[in-house]
């Protein structure tokens, strides 16, 4: 409905994956990078965390499509979201990806299937990059097995007879991931890598927007500098709060028959779409001695 009054020629903020529209900050080129690194040299777990909105899904997709794609051999990646309460339909993805047979209707008996082939025939296994979103539905005890059970399998490179993990193992879940991880040693003893994203700053939401609005065919600045201001401001930096204050603003820029999106407008938008402004970060106390 807005697209011609902006002479956009695509939808530049709807809140889906679309390469075209792709931006990645210096801290997701950070995250995609740590994680590679934890697939591309056999490491055992690696772990993505950070906000609501904030583009994990995201780095895990582009991860996975490079690792199946560009690195020079092809590693095989399965991706899922972690289920509450759902560990046996998780594994039964996994032996399905990797064709391996099981009529298991237990958890223990579809782990058991998957020990029995990587021992009875470990050539007919490929190592494989397991990558589960919304891994902080995994933190129970009985969550927490199932990935350390999973980082313990082992198989037989066919290129230099060397053992190695039959999975790397990637986690993508909100903050609190991290200390549920940190309270199972056997596990975190099993993560080499733990980052977090952050928000982008000012100059980045900036650069998002003006990003986003280039791709389509738009003028950068139908978001004046004021705007840009607000936006950063109420969304607190978050990706999928840009994406619902930009859409919501742009329509009623149109409905307002303005020619710049201004910051009563994006005050306006962040109403609809039901946004506050995100609260100011702590002030840090120096230590007086």
């Amino acid at each position: 409905m807005y697209a011609a009054y902006w002479n956009l020629k695509l939808k530049p903020f709807l809140n889906v994956m679309d390469r075209r529209f792709l931006f990645t900050s210096s801290q997701h080129e950070e995250a995609i990078a740590r994680l590679q690194f934890i697939a591309e040299n056999n490491r055992l777990a690696g772990v993505l965390t950070g906000i609501y909105g904030i583009g994990k899904s995201t780095v895990l997709k582009i991860v996975a499509s490079n690792l199946e794609t560009q690195h020079r051999y092809r590693l095989p990646v399965i991706c899922m979201d972690a289920i509450p309460d759902g560990l046996l339909p998780m594994m039964r993805t996994i032996l399905d990806a990797m064709k391996v047979d099981s009529a298991a209707t237990t958890l223990p008996d579809a782990l058991m299937d998957l020990w029995r082939t990587a021992n009875a025939r470990p050539d007919s296994l490929t190592r494989t990059i397991l990558c589960i979103d919304e891994a902080h539905y995994l933190a129970t005890e009985e969550g927490f097995y199932f990935v350390h059970y999973l980082t313990n399998l082992r198989r037989t490179d066919r290129r230099t007879q060397a053992e190695e993990p039959l999975f790397s193992v990637i986690l993508s879940g909100a903050p609190e991931l991290v200390p549920a991880i940190h309270s199972a040693p056997s596990l975190r003893q099993r993560v080499q890598i733990s980052y977090e994203i952050t928000p982008l700053t000012a100059a980045q939401t900036t650069a998002y927007v003006q990003h986003h609005m280039r791709l389509a065919g738009g003028d950068i600045w139908s978001f004046g500098g004021p705007a840009l201001d607000a936006i950063h401001r109420i969304s607190g930096g978050i990706p999928r709060k840009i994406n619902l204050l930009c859409d919501t603003a742009l329509m009623l820029g149109y409905a307002a028959q303005v020619n710049q999106v201004t910051p009563a407008i994006i005050q306006q938008a962040a109403g609809d779409a039901g946004l506050k402004p995100a609260p100011p970060p702590p002030i840090q106390q120096e230590n007086v001695r």
